[in-house]
């Protein structure tokens, strides 16, 4: 009984694996189609090639990533903020979706939030250049939030 349980699985990872395959190459397919879409500012159908990446791969980062990026041109921000929080949820340290979610919480006000974003971003960032940006951002953040206190 174990032997032809074990057989099964074999012969199950026979089978699953080019399936596998198939829905990671829709899922590339339907990303490239949304990439072509942001390119021609096709928000829109942008944001449903990459919803159809989803459908087929749900667990890659990258996919959440560009259609937050989408969502956020076509102003939708709230579902822009969940795609790059689940973007980092599967790769924490993915630092353009924290330098993102960054800016967009700062196109929101929360000043709060986008700090943290930055905070967690800096040390994944290697180039000096960027880094130098990020302590920017940074800097002017915290000056918003002390702002805001004195109101």
């Amino acid at each position: 009984m174990i032997r032809r349980a074990l057989v099964t699985c074999v012969a199950l990872m026979g089978i699953i694996g080019p399936w596998q395959a198939a829905v990671a190459s829709r899922a590339q397919d339907f990303l490239r189609e949304g990439y072509r879409a942001a390119m021609a500012r096709e928000w829109d159908e942008a944001i449903q090639w990459y919803t159809r990446a989803v459908q087929e791969d749900g667990a890659n980062p990258e996919i959440y990533f560009h259609r937050a990026v989408a969502l956020e041109m076509a102003q939708r921000l709230d579902e822009a903020a969940s795609d790059y929080e689940k973007a980092l949820q599967l790769k924490p340290d993915n630092y353009l979706a924290l330098e993102y979610l960054g800016k967009l919480y700062e196109r929101k006000g929360d000043y709060i939030r986008a700090l943290e974003m930055y905070r967690r971003a800096l040390p994944l960032v290697k180039n000096s250049k960027w880094r130098s940006i990020l302590k920017v951002w940074m800097t002017q953040a915290e000056e918003k939030i002390r702002e805001s206190k004195k109101r």
